[in-house]
Formats: C-alpha cells, structure tokens, sequence
C-alpha cells in the first residue's frame, strides 16, 4: 500500500515535473505529445523505485537515470542527442537542486535525514516541499517562456558557448552531488551512505576529466570570439580603405580632365579663359577644404574609431562625387547598445543608398544630410538626400530582399539588412519620399 500511495502521489508526480522543466528549457509544453510524456513519467518512475528495491547506492543510482532520462527523451521526442543531453542533465540537476534545498532547510532547523525518515509527518513534509520546488520552476520557465536557444544564436561559436556552458552545468551538478551525498553521510543516515573512497575517487576522476574538457572548449571558444571580432573590426576599415581609394581614382580622373582643359586653353593661347577656369577650381577647392574641416571637426565626436572611419571615407566618396555632404552628430551615446558590426552595416547601407541616389541629380542639386542626435525619449539617426522620389505605393516594398532601383537590377539587400539590425536592437524606421528628396530616421527608446 505504501508503495502504491508513493508511486502515484510522490514518484510519477516527480517524474512528470522533471521532464516539464526539461521541455521548458526550450520553451516545449509537457501536454504537446501527452503520451509520451505520460510513458516516459512511468518508466522514470518505475525505473527509480526498481533501482531503489536492489539497494543500489545514491550516486550510481542517480547516474544510471541520468542516462536512463537522457535515452529516453531521445527515443520518445527523437531530439538529437546535445539537446537530449541537455535535457536529462536539467531534469537531474532539478533533482539534485531540489533536494540539496530540502537539506538545507532541514537542517538549518537541526532537523537530519535519520530523523526526517523516521516520522511520517516529516516525510510527508519533504515530499511535499521537494515536489513544491519543481511546480516552482516548472511553473517560472513555463509563464516566462523561457527558451535556451534564444542566448545562442546558430552559429560556430555558439555551439561551443553551448558545449562549454552543458560541460560546466554537468561538473558543477557533479561536484554539488558529492556535496550532497556526504552531508547525507555526515548526518549518520545509513540510508544513502555511498561516499566510500571507491565511489570518491571515481568522481573526482570524473570532475577532473570535466574540467580538463571545459579548459579546452574554452580556448576554441575564445580563439573563435577573436577571430569572429578581429573579422568584424577589420571588415569596415577594410571597406573605408576601398572607399578610399575609389575616391581618390575618381578625383584623379577629374584633375586628368581639368589638367587636359587648362593645357587646351594654352595651346590656343586663350589666357582669359585659362585664368577663368583656374579661378573656379580655385574657388570650388577653398569651398571643397571648408567643408572637409567642418566634417573633420564633427567626425571628432564620433567615439567609435570603425564608424569614424567608415564616415570620413563617405566623405571622400561625396567630395569626389561633388555631393555636399552636411553632418551634425549630436548623440552623446551614439547606440552604444549596438555592436560595432551592426551599426557599420546600418550606418553604410543608409549612405551608400543615399550616394547612389544623389548621384542621378545634377551636381548643383546634390546633397546628403545626416543628423545624429538624441531626445528625452529617444535617440535617433536621420539621414536625407536628393534623387529619385521613391513612389508612395512602393514605400512598404522597400525593406524586402530583391527590391532594387538600380537599373542593373543588382543588389536589392541593403534596406532589408537595415530593417533586420533595427528590429533585432527594438528601433523603429520611418522613411519619406516626396518632390526629389528622401529621408530614413531610425530610433531607439532611452532605456
């Protein structure tokens, strides 16, 4: 009878709690495959009860249902074997957690596992308390709709992130098992004594090999984390650099075509129109340096050396595409939230867009304005230009991969990547189109 009430109200309970809190690791209800959740809370059950009738000791006990958890969550779910892996160490740490808790609480009123066994109304207590944890959790996970896989994004370096952190979970439960089991021992239970020199040693061997693998996924982790942010870094003075250089062919090209006209004029010994013509260059120089000094004093704000980078080469590419380019960089934090990656490709796709545009207008009607401020409530990038109007109807088409105005029908990605960097950092993008001038203001709410 004992037995019977002990299945129904204590083990199939614990059973069916621990693979909740498994499942809401990755945001799964228990109730999607009812079955199977109903089969493996059985066998886990009866599982443990069978391992407790031959008197197998606490901690191979514990070990053989991790593996007993982690086989079938893979035979039941047909998850691969990381993410079952995973799962049957969160249902044992639950466990392991749980009860080390109950200890604790137990102990702290000088009340020891001897005594607790042997009075109904205490045992009866910390099943109660032990089942009461796992509702807990299971009951945080579920209404959070927590999901692991929300702080690892599908990449190489977040898997071995993922390893590192699953290895780590797996000694430290380890490590909080062989606690557990000699305070247990250390209260005189007989109970659950398992912590002879035998079961000791092959732990730690356990722990030391554990720690051994975590050194080394480790490293890989970090030599992946330098390379991934020397790539990052790297890329966008790489782009300035070719920016740079395009720029400066460009004006050689037009210092070519001036030189050629001055030489033209002499040849025919027309001095009136050569002096003429020297005195614009002239002229459109001393305007072209006052503005380059202007720009260079606000490119000192900038606190990010990429962006300042990237922003002084499109300043490069206007001077030689003869666009004015007018910058008022206000923001004192200038998204420091963003990563330096993120806000090159925001930043760089807005202007090239912007110098593209500009470049079908005559060079009297050629201008990009770009503001950079911030509010009470908000901090915001503003960026405007002359060029094609880009029709109302097609104002909602804009942000979609493919969507292009370039007459070759090449490219089409950049707003898409403009629109996906904003969402994922919680921005909004407001785009106008009207008689000739274009505008996107992107803004983030001050947290």
């Amino acid at each position: 009878m004992d037995f019977i009430l002990r299945f129904i109200l204590v083990d199939l309970p614990e059973a069916f709690l621990l693979l909740t809190i498994s499942l809401a690791m990755f945001n799964h209800s228990v109730f999607e495959k009812k079955k199977q959740a109903f089969l493996f809370a059985f066998l886990f059950s009866m599982a443990g009860e069978f391992l407790s009738f031959i008197d197998v000791y606490y901690q191979p006990k514990v070990l053989l249902m991790f593996l007993l958890t982690t086989v079938m969550i893979i035979s039941l779910y047909r998850f691969n074997l990381l993410k079952s892996v995973f799962m049957g160490t969160t249902a044992i740490g639950s466990m392991i957690v749980s009860e080390s808790i109950v200890l604790m609480v137990f102990n702290s009123q000088q009340i020891y596992w001897t005594e607790i066994l042997s009075t109904t109304m205490l045992t009866v207590i910390v099943r109660l308390l032990y089942l009461f944890i796992f509702v807990l959790i299971a009951f945080t996970l579920r209404m959070t709709k927590f999901d692991i896989r929300r702080l690892f994004q599908q990449n190489r370096i977040n898997r071995y992130l993922f390893l590192l952190i699953l290895v780590g979970s797996i000694e430290f439960l380890l490590i909080l098992f062989m606690n557990t089991s000699f305070f247990i021992r250390s209260n005189n239970s007989e109970v659950l004594a398992a912590y002879t020199p035998q079961f000791q040693l092959v732990f730690q061997l356990a722990i030391l090999a554990l720690f051994i693998v975590i050194v080394v996924l480790f490293r890989i982790y970090i030599n992946l984390t330098i390379n991934r942010v020397e790539e990052e870094t790297g890329t966008p003075y790489l782009n300035s650099i070719q920016d740079l250089f395009t720029a400066v062919r460009s004006m050689k090209h037009d210092s070519l075509n001036h030189y050629t006209a001055i030489n033209g004029f002499l040849k025919k010994e027309l001095h009136h129109h050569a002096k003429e013509y020297v005195e614009q260059l002239l002229q459109e120089t001393v305007i072209i340096e006052k503005t380059a000094d202007a720009s260079s004093q606000v490119l000192e704000r900038i606190k990010n050396p990429a962006v300042a980078s990237l922003l002084q080469s499109k300043m490069v590419v206007c001077l030689a595409e003869r666009i004015t380019l007018t910058m008022n960089i206000n923001d004192l934090s200038q998204f420091s939230q963003m990563k330096t990656f993120d806000l090159i490709k925001i930043l760089g796709n807005l202007l090239d867009n912007a110098i593209r545009a500009t470049s079908y207008e005559l060079e009297e009607n050629r201008y990009i304005i770009l503001e950079w401020g911030q509010s009470e409530r908000e901090h915001y990038l503003y960026i405007e230009n002359s060029g094609p109007t880009i029709p109302e109807t097609k104002l909602n088409d804009i942000y979609q991969a493919g969507y292009t105005t370039k007459k070759s029908g090449e490219g089409g990605l950049g707003l898409t990547i403009v629109k996906t960097v904003t969402d994922r950092y919680g921005g909004k993008i407001l785009v106008r189109s009207a008689d000739g001038v274009t505008s996107f203001r992107i803004s983030f709410a001050n947290r």
